[in-house]
């Protein structure tokens, strides 16, 4: 493995993703890789819904 690759952000890997939203920045919304990296770390720390505050 490329020493380099290893040092790069989560959300890097992410960002080629295509938005099929395209109008999702126009209203306010977050960037499509922001999204999947949270929901990734939440799945990750056991969370169980999008409300789960324990």
């Amino acid at each position: 493995m490329d020493p380099k690759a290893a040092r790069k952000p989560i959300i890097g890997y992410f960002s080629a993703v295509k938005d099929p939203q395209t109008n999702r920045n126009k209203l306010g919304k977050y960037p499509l890789e922001e999204v999947i990296v949270i929901t990734i770390l939440a799945v990750i720390s056991s969370a169980k819904g999008w409300e789960d505050a324990d």
